[in-house]
């Protein structure tokens, strides 16, 4: 079968789309995989075929919205999303018009499932592959838009007034017409739909009606003699295991103090640090050999070797410290970054969240200080015992084959 798989968003968001993508072409499939111009090489580098999309995706989202600040609130921030996403939408269009004919089913993501509504022509089978249900839910394990923990009221009427902005974003093409939008948005509605995440972190249950399943998260492995760069194997060589610092694609000047904060309260309670550039702490001097600025390093070598793990909640790095057993401080900024760090403070592998907007010296010192302490290291090897257990590649593949091979 011809499987398109529509990727979009930030490298996180790639990666385990490409997972599943060469899952679904190693059972004999031929998989293409929709990538904005930023991220062609990362797809032709895992060995799928790229469906461009002619925009540096990225780059937009960088320079004139992170750079303005995340506003504070799920509904202000989609709809900030939704400026993206009619920014790209010429894009996209083209892009669905020229692949819609050649490919035989769809999967999507959360961010890309109202794409095929955007053109004409016949209805292609889709699977909807989610990271968390982005689905009105009475509990707080098991959607996006759920704000507390165990089963409240409050969560449901989260998600009834979240679906407005959120249905906007959808159909956020200017040039869609009402039947286009509407299209699109059926689609998303009546799409079978899976978690690709492990059930640690995303309780299965049935929301929206739905019984919806967690697969596990799918992990790619890494090539072969993949090893850390050279600079960060012998700083981790030559010490106790660091905290490391990063904030994923929201690491830019905006985050600085945050991250200066952190980095100061790992220092102060006697460890050593790896911090992601881009920040521009980098530049700052006073810096000592106890911290090393890194660039690229891949997560899955890197984490094992960490004494814990301070990110934004992106569902790929929470997923991978998970994996690695490893205790997190979360500072979320949007979307389903706030669930994740809920979720890790209350299966026990972390501290209380700490958004960047109150990130003081005291929080961070503080959340350091929990999620360093033994009882919490001790629920983090639990944890990721099980979630090295499963199989999310395989939990991917055979839920969309048993959809579109009926």
């Amino acid at each position: 079968m011809r499987i398109a798989m529509l990727a979009a968003g930030s490298r996180g968001d790639y990666q385990p789309v490409l997972a599943v993508a060469r899952g679904l072409a190693a059972r004999g499939h031929e998989v293409g995989v929709t990538a904005t111009s930023d991220f062609v090489g990362l797809v032709r580098k895992a060995g799928v075929r790229p469906e461009e999309v002619a925009v540096d995706a990225m780059g937009y989202y960088r320079d004139d919205a992170l750079r303005q600040g995340m506003p504070v609130g799920l509904a202000a921030q989609l709809e900030l999303l939704r400026e993206v996403a009619r920014a790209l939408a010429p894009a996209v269009r083209a892009t669905m018009t020229d692949l819609l004919p050649r490919y035989d089913a769809l999967v999507t993501t959360a961010m890309t499932s109202a794409w095929a509504g955007m053109v004409g022509g016949p209805r292609k089978p889709q699977v909807l592959m989610m990271f968390v249900p982005a689905i009105p839910s009475a509990w707080g394990d098991s959607s996006l838009f759920s704000v507390r923990p165990g089963r409240s009221v409050h969560n449901l009427a989260a998600g009834v007034r979240a679906m407005g902005p959120a249905m906007r974003l959808a159909s956020a093409d200017p040039a869609a017409t009402w039947r286009e939008r509407l299209r699109g948005l059926r689609q998303l509605a009546t799409s079978p739909v899976f978690v690709a995440n492990s059930a640690q972190i995303v309780t299965p249950r049935r929301v929206g009606g739905r019984l919806v399943r967690a697969t596990g998260y799918p992990f790619r492995d890494l090539p072969e003699g993949s090893a850390l760069p050279a600079p960060v194997a012998d700083f981790l060589d030559a010490g106790a295991a660091p905290v490391y610092v990063g904030l994923g694609s929201h690491t830019v000047p905006t985050v600085r103090e945050a991250m200066r904060h952190t980095v100061d309260a790992a220092l102060g309670l006697g460890h050593r640090a790896v911090v992601q550039r881009g920040s521009g702490l980098e530049e700052e001097a006073g810096y000592d050999d106890r911290v090393l600025f890194v660039g690229d390093a891949p997560h899955e070598l890197l984490f094992a070797r960490t004494a814990a793990v301070v990110h934004h909640g992106g569902a790929g790095t929470t997923a991978q410290a998970l994996r690695a057993s490893r205790p997190q401080v979360l500072m979320p900024f949007t979307m389903d970054q706030p669930f994740f760090a809920r979720r890790v403070h209350e299966i026990g592998v972390g501290s209380r969240p700490v958004p960047t907007s109150e990130a003081t010296p005291d929080r961070l010192r503080a959340a350091l200080e929990t999620a360093l302490d033994p009882a919490v290291a001790d629920r983090a090897a639990e944890v990721g015992f099980l979630v090295r257990q499963e199989d999310g590649v395989g939990g991917a593949v055979a839920f969309i084959e048993g959809e579109l091979l009926r």
